[in-house]
């Protein structure tokens, strides 16, 4: 609820800071005393468009400060923690308008954009009169009242799984349909890799062993020659290494039968003479096995070459070549996976869009007859509000689109998590004529009284906490008026009401009672709002009787008046 304003250089608004009540709260005063300031005022600090024609003449800025009561509101937590701004059970909200830039917005000091303003302003109040504040104009919200209206919650939250549902399978089937793509886009090029690595016959260590080989026949000269040289050295005519040794361990094994502490030194040596005959022997038998082959020296070189551009070619080793290979053999199998998923995923979509069609349809069903009741329940209201020839509508319609979710009888509709309705509320303001979209209804009068109708019978559900009623008396008086009066103050015990009116028979039911009355001071022109005390009060209401002509018998009109709206009359 709007706890306290404070208005400062606003038209004629100087420095104005009002109170505001729990309940009904009335605001009366001359025409022309500045209750239309209030109310611009209000609508400004709720982040609606303002112009520096209303700053005060003489000063260079102006501010709207609101303090509002929130702990209460749904989705205010939530939308605040959004919005970055730290969620508290009061919230100050205000709205600087300058000559010399573009205005600004605050939400407890924290600078915000106006969006963000009128975002959180949808939550706090509606205005409802001559100004754009009106949830109820906003074609958005007529499903969302119609919905809370007829307690559909419970259907309405089995179409928004529904169609979750869908919207989780279509997901999955275009997550793989890309995949399918990318594959078949590729597909190709995927295979003629595979092939051509396939085709290589890679070995793992393969290169490294081409690599020795091909060092052994490049250098086969030089291997011959230096195994040749190694062949003379151990068993040659002029130098015969191994017949040297083997003398050397018989003149060592004599001299160890005299000197026991050679035969250590002997047994080392015994065994080095192993050594160097087993290295004779494998000197020779590799050069006996030595054979230059020029061809293979040339195969090994090919080998190696095509190894090496494939490495360079795929910037890979020889072992991630194998193991690129293996990946690429199974993405190919997956074109065949890839459409079987797809089959698969499609009837599962089929079985998907069958439950948002049963649960949109059965919500739309729904939908219709709660229309009818609502359709019976506003058309009451305004009987008794003095409207008898305007009628309401609830008008269900449904957007045909090609691509649309829900199908019946051959056509495709659009559907969301909300249904596949297109709802908005109509009226027939008189007579004989159409019946026209709300937000076009042009009278002030009709369009506050249309709304009390509307916020009475929604008002248990009706989460907005503050409703203000600007001009709700236009063109009305008497027994309507008393309608009126018991209308709001009915609607006043579910909500915060400001109401502005002409009329005592309204006036009359207040909770509170606040004067918006006009003056001179040194040649300027100034707004006040002041609270009534009782005694105040009653003269307010009796000069709303019979003008400035107050005498006892209008006096005592006003306390019963006054009674009767406390329910003592």
């Amino acid at each position: 609820m709007l706890k306290s304003l404070h208005i400062k250089n606003f038209a004629l608004a100087e420095n104005l800071q009002i109170d505001f009540q729990p309940g009904l709260n009335i605001l009366t005063g001359e025409t022309g005393a500045g209750k239309s300031i209030l109310v611009g005022a209000i609508a400004a600090v709720l982040g609606e468009r303002v112009y520096t024609e209303v700053i005060r003449s003489g000063f260079e800025k102006a501010f709207v400060e609101g303090v509002f009561e929130v702990s209460a509101i749904p989705g205010m937590k939530e939308l605040l923690e959004a919005k970055g701004l730290e969620a508290s059970d009061e919230l100050l909200l205000r709205r600087e308008i300058s000559l010399k830039s573009s205005s600004r917005a605050f939400i407890n000091d924290s600078p915000v954009t106006v969006t963000t303003l009128a975002e959180i302003g949808n939550l706090l109040m509606d205005i409802h009169g001559q100004h754009e504040h009106q949830s109820l104009l906003r074609r958005e919200t007529h499903g969302r009242f119609l919905d809370a209206f007829g307690r559909l919650a419970e259907l309405l939250a089995g179409t928004a799984a529904a169609f979750a549902g869908v919207k989780a399978v279509e997901g999955e089937l275009r997550t793989l349909e890309k995949r399918q793509a990318d594959l078949t886009s590729k597909y190709d090029l995927y295979e003629f890799q595979h092939k051509e690595i396939a085709d290589a016959e890679l070995m793992p260590g393969e290169e490294e062993t081409l690599e020795e080989e091909r060092n052994l026949l490049a250098n086969m000269e030089k291997v011959f020659a230096i195994s040749t040289r190694l062949n003379e050295l151990f068993g040659g005519e002029e130098s015969n290494l191994l017949e040297g040794i083997a003398q050397a361990e018989q003149e060592l094994r004599e001299l160890a039968r005299y000197a026991r502490e050679m035969e250590k030194l002997l047994e080392e040596f015994a065994t080095a003479r192993i050594v160097f005959e087993e290295t004779a022997r494998s000197v020779e038998a590799f050069q006996s096995d030595l054979e230059f082959d020029p061809q293979r020296l040339e195969t090994v070189e090919a080998r190696l070459n095509r190894i090496a551009k494939l490495r360079k070619k795929y910037g890979l080793e020889v072992a991630e070549l194998l193991n690129y290979q293996k990946e690429l053999e199974v993405t190919l199998n997956l074109r065949e996976n890839y459409q079987f998923e797809i089959d698969k995923l499609n009837r599962k979509l089929q079985q998907a869009l069958e439950v948002y069609a049963a649960a949109a349809r059965a919500l739309s069903a729904r939908r219709a007859e709660v229309a009818t009741e609502m359709e019976t329940m506003v058309q009451q209201q305004l009987n008794g509000l003095g409207m008898p020839n305007t009628r309401f509508q609830v008008l269900l319609t449904r957007n045909e689109d090609p691509q649309g979710i829900y199908r019946e009888n051959e056509a495709r509709y659009a559907g969301d998590a909300h249904g596949i309705d297109q709802i908005e509320f109509y009226i027939s303001p008189n007579a004989g004529e159409d019946f026209k979209p709300l937000s076009k209804i042009a009278s002030g009068g009709e369009i506050s009284r249309i709304m009390l109708s509307l916020k009475s019978i929604l008002a248990e559900i009706d989460e907005v906490p503050t409703l203000v009623f600007d001009e709700i008396d236009a063109g009305i008086s008497g027994r309507i008026a008393q309608a009126v009066g018991r209308s709001i103050s009915g609607l006043s015990r579910s909500h915060q009401i400001l109401c502005i009116t002409h009329l005592p028979q309204i006036a009359s039911h207040g909770e509170a009672h606040y004067a918006v009355e006009k003056f001179v001071e040194d040649g300027r022109t100034f707004t006040r709002i002041v609270p009534l005390a009782e005694d105040r009060r009653v003269l307010e209401v009796a000069r709303l009787i019979a003008g400035d002509h107050i005498s006892d018998t209008v006096l005592d009109s006003a306390r019963q008046l006054i009674a009767e709206g406390k329910g003592k009359g």
